[in-house]
Formats: structure tokens, C-alpha cells, sequence
């Protein structure tokens, strides 16, 4: 089961049907409400949003600002006449820009659009989080296998197959062993 979201509406209150609409409780959470950018800023660090959408004046850079400080994705609408301006100012940002007025329809596309790239972004993050754990791993036991052959002069497969034996032996996988054994040979290196 997909985990609901978690968004921050910076709006007027009174159209509460409308996001109780946009933002469905199978997908998301209940809507959090702020009229202004001290609220926004107090909700921010209190809480984390995995969207904000802002349908209110407030300052695009500032908008800018928050997006990146709080590193979260952020929907702002805007009047046609600025809307340019604001694009521009918001390139290499994680602020997706909008003009008003915009149809329900329009909204409901925005808000299927940014969900999908939402989930792609949250699926590739946790790849690159599992991939950057497995090459830490890789450098460790790479790092614990040369000072294997250094400390007792094996040579590169003797050091691995060591490492490989030893994990089957003690039920640990390489990564716990090679941990261990760089300890105990620095340990080693510190009474010399």
C-alpha cells in the first residue's frame, strides 16, 4: 500500500471542498491549511509536506527560498501577466509554476502530473540511496582486502576469499566482516 501524502494548501480556507476534492484521503492526508508565509514558514519546520501549493500572494523568490531550505516540492500560482518572469526565476527549482485563473480540471492535471513526478522522484531517491550504500560497502571491503594483503602479504584473491569464508563461517555477510576485521587491524596498527 502506497503511503499518503502530505500537503501544506496555502489558500483561502473557505474552498476547503474544493482540496478536500483535489487532495482525496486514499491518496492523501487531511489538507493542513496557512493564510500566510509566517504560518508557512512555522508549518515547515515543524512538520515535513511532501507538496506545497500556494494560491495566495506571496513572494516567489521567497517561495524559491523555502522550496530550497526545506527541500520540497511547491505548486505556485500566478497572474498571466508575471507569469514569464516568475518561470524564469524559478528554473533549476523545485517550484512548479502555474497561471491563474486555472480550471478544476487544469488543477486536477497539476496535481496528477506533480503526484507521478513525485513517486518517480521518491522511487529514484531510495535507488540512489541503496546504490550509494552498496558502493560504500564495495569500498569497504575493497579497503579491508588491501590491508589484508598488505598486513600479511595475500594477494588479492587469497584476501577476498578470506573475507568470503569468514562471512559464510560466522553467518555474517561480507560487509559485517570486513568491518570487523578493518577494526581489529587498526586496532593492531595502533599497538605498533
Amino acid at each position: 500500500m502506497q503511503e499518503r501524502k502530505k500537503v501544506l494548501i496555502v489558500a483561502e480556507k473557505k474552498q476547503d471542498s474544493l482540496y478536500k476534492e483535489l487532495f482525496p484521503a486514499a491518496s492523501y492526508m487531511p489538507c493542513v491549511f496557512a493564510d500566510n508565509l509566517v504560518e508557512v514558514k512555522q508549518r515547515l519546520g515543524k512538520d515535513r509536506f511532501d507538496l506545497v501549493w500556494i494560491q495566495k500572494a506571496i513572494a516567489p523568490l521567497l517561495v524559491r527560498e523555502l522550496s530550497a531550505l526545506y527541500n520540497i516540492y511547491m505548486i505556485l500560482f500566478v497572474k498571466a501577466a508575471v507569469y514569464d518572469q516568475v518561470m524564469y526565476q524559478m528554473r533549476d527549482s523545485k517550484v512548479f509554476v502555474f497561471t491563474v485563473p486555472v480550471s478544476r480540471s487544469t488543477m486536477t492535471q497539476v496535481i496528477s502530473m506533480v503526484d507521478r513526478f513525485l513517486d518517480q522522484t521518491i522511487y529514484l531517491e531510495k535507488k540512489l540511496v541503496k546504490a550509494h550504500k552498496k558502493l560504500s560497502d564495495i569500498k569497504t571491503i575493497d579497503r579491508c582486502k588491501m590491508e589484508l594483503m598488505h598486513y600479511f602479504h595475500w594477494s588479492e584473491p587469497k584476501a577476498h576469499r578470506y573475507i568470503e569464508k569468514t562471512a559464510m563461517d560466522s553467518g555474517m555477510t561480507k560487509i559485517q566482516v570486513a568491518s570487523h576485521l578493518l577494526t581489529k587491524l587498526e586496532l593492531k596498527k595502533a599497538k605498533i
